[in-house]
């Protein structure tokens, strides 16, 4: 009998360690995840590759003894889905699957728990079978029927403000339809501390983070007829915008753009004539989420960028950005031994706007991090917070005094009296800060930066075309870490293709080796990626590695063909170009050639076509 009470009973992690599902350590992490984000334990370690979905579900079912059903397997009706309403079905993580006259079949996290069976039986009037799902497949399958639950927030929000709207424009009329021209106000002139304009701001911000959006964009474009002026909210997803699901009414605009201001607590709501930065910081879901708020006036009143910056969400682990092992290991070994001045010199990492070189810079400095050690950043802004790690913010507009200001050049020579280990200094854009971080890197110190170019070739030749003598560069410069993103192939409807002949001469150009029968991969476009194939972004990655040849042809003739060739063709270490790598992650099923050589926005256009 005791054995018979105890069915059912043990938890989740109990469980998973009688079945040696999971290492002790492991779990350890995976219980703070979980503590952290407020999710059930059995999908966060799935989602952290610790146990694979069907042995969880295996082993929780047996123990439990309840069926279990995978979701992602099944065509379910969406009529069957929507017997349970949308907002009980998100609380429960439940989702009715099926019916058999009046026996409703139900996935549940946890079909154990009675009060939730209760509550849908006495809402739906049918008897309730539980079966055991996972946690995200329920609430994917609740996506792709009613919406993703951001943008139908967002969407329902809107639609109380214009129906809010709507009410006020009929009390403003007399019984026989006369307007009231004595109570009439203009209709632009919205208050920012309204109810409607929070719930506006709201629902952008609430959509915007359900998406999982990098940015969000507010655009006014208005019609001098009058009829299609509108407030554009677009939300840049995976490198792309799209554009929001909902209308904000036009009489909005500008409360909006005030109530953002109000937010930031340090812009003027008065000023409309010049650009404006602040910063938000909002909590969703425990976490803290800030926002980086860029105004500028336009020609139809002031647009609005807020770039989101989810401190939790940022990978500061090397080993999760996406690299070729070959290419983490040489880098790594780079770092090795930092510490008591042994290991010095400059490390730069190069690519356009917003190809996570701050994020490569973070994970660095985070791998490299210990209390014997002392690491400085300057910064501009300061994006994300590091333990341990000194992290001072620059203010080019804050004047010391006559032609001077706290610049990335003034923060070094600070820095360089305060006797630093590692130093960081966000950007190398001119040739002071240049020259101050080539000397800190020869006085012992190991400096990490970012620069602006293409490749990681085109680098050096930038630096001496800032005016930095080429023999400063040879002896300084460690490597050059050219990065940028791709967007990485949805794993819910990737499926294989025979390679077309333009992508076999693609790696036959790159001298990439393409297997006998080799295949590549390319999403359909499923819910889970709104259509598009893709979903998250992966990295690839140019390493160029300082040595003997490299140092030879920098002084003997520094442009990026001299410089490239020598790292392929005469340097022991062989070096990968950024497209090279890229083909690679091709095979592995990571992203597509399109992708790999620029071709998204063409592939976008044909589409649409």
């Amino acid at each position: 009998m005791g054995s018979r009470s105890n069915v059912g009973r043990k938890a989740v992690e109990e469980i998973l360690l009688d079945n040696k599902l999971i290492a002790p350590e492991n779990l350890a992490l995976a219980r703070k995840e979980a503590a952290k984000l407020d999710r059930p334990l059995q999908q966060v370690v799935v989602d952290m590759k610790f146990c694979d979905k069907v042995d969880v579900l295996q082993a929780l079912s047996r123990e439990w003894r309840n069926r279990a059903v995978d979701l992602a397997e099944m065509e379910i009706d969406g009529d069957v889905v929507k017997i349970i309403p949308e907002q009980t079905a998100r609380r429960h993580h439940a989702l009715p699957f099926a019916k058999e006259d009046s026996v409703l079949l139900v996935a549940m996290a946890d079909p154990r728990d009675f009060f939730v069976s209760e509550d849908i039986h006495l809402r739906t009037g049918y008897e309730v079978q539980g079966y055991l799902a996972m946690p995200e497949d329920i609430l994917r399958e609740l996506d792709k029927v009613y919406g993703i639950a951001g943008n139908n927030a967002a969407a329902e929000l809107l639609k109380s403000v214009a129906d809010s709207q709507a009410k006020a424009a009929v009390d403003g009329l007399d019984a026989t339809g006369i307007e009231k021209l004595v109570e009439k106000t203009d209709v632009t002139d919205v208050d920012a501390s309204a109810p409607e304009v929070e719930k506006i701001v709201n629902a952008i911000i609430l959509a915007a983070l359900q998406q999982k959006s990098s940015d969000i964009h507010i655009e006014p474009f208005e019609d001098p007829a009058g009829r299609n002026s509108k407030l554009s909210i677009r939300y840049r997803v995976d490198g792309f915008l799209r554009e929001a699901n909902f209308q904000v009414p036009w009489s909005f605009r500008n409360a909006v753009l005030a109530k953002i201001k109000i937010m930031t607590s340090s812009m003027n709501i008065t000023e409309r004539r010049i650009p404006q930065s602040g910063r938000i910081q909002v909590m969703a879901k425990g976490s803290p989420i800030e926002f980086r708020v860029e105004i500028v006036p336009t020609v139809f009143g002031e647009s609005c960028v807020m770039r989101i910056l989810d401190r939790k969400a940022v990978q500061v682990d090397i080993n999760k950005l996406g690299f070729y092992p070959e290419t983490q290991q040489r880098l790594l070994a780079l770092l090795a031994g930092v510490g008591g001045k042994k290991n010095f010199g400059l490390v730069m990492v190069c690519g356009p706007t917003g190809s996570g070189k701050s994020t490569t810079l973070y994970a660095c400095l985070n791998h490299i991090n210990r209390p014997d050690i002392k690491i400085l950043t300057a910064e501009n802004p300061v994006e994300y917070n590091l333990d341990g790690i000194v992290q001072v913010q620059v203010n080019p507009d804050l004047k010391l005094g006559e032609d001077k200001c706290f610049d990335f050049a003034t923060a070094l020579r600070s820095f360089l009296r305060l006797d630093p280990d590692v130093i960081m200094v966000g950007e190398i854009r001119d040739q002071e800060t240049a020259h101050i971080a080539m000397e800190a890197a020869m006085t012992g110190h190991l400096v990490f930066s970012t620069i602006h170019t293409n490749d990681a070739p085109s680098s050096v030749s930038r630096l001496t075309e800032m005016g930095i003598p080429a023999f400063m560069v040879a002896s300084t410069l460690k490597c050059v870490l050219a990065q940028r993103l791709c967007r990485r192939i949805c794993a819910d409807c990737k499926t294989p293709h025979a390679p077309t002949p333009d992508e076999i001469e693609v790696f036959k150009v790159n001298k990439i080796d393409l297997p006998a029968g080799g295949q590549l991969y390319a999403g359909k476009g499923c819910d889970s990626c709104g259509g598009s194939g893709f979903k998250g972004r992966c990295g690839i990655h140019e390493l160029l590695i300082i040595d003997d040849p490299v140092r030879a042809a920098v002084l003997r003739d520094v442009t990026a063909d001299g410089i490239r060739t020598a790292a392929l063709e005469k340097s022991p270490q062989k070096m990968r170009t950024i497209i090279m790598d890229g083909l690679v992650k091709c095979l592995s099923g990571m992203t597509t050639v399109r992708e790999v050589m620029g071709g998204a926005a063409e592939d976008n256009a044909d589409k649409k076509k």
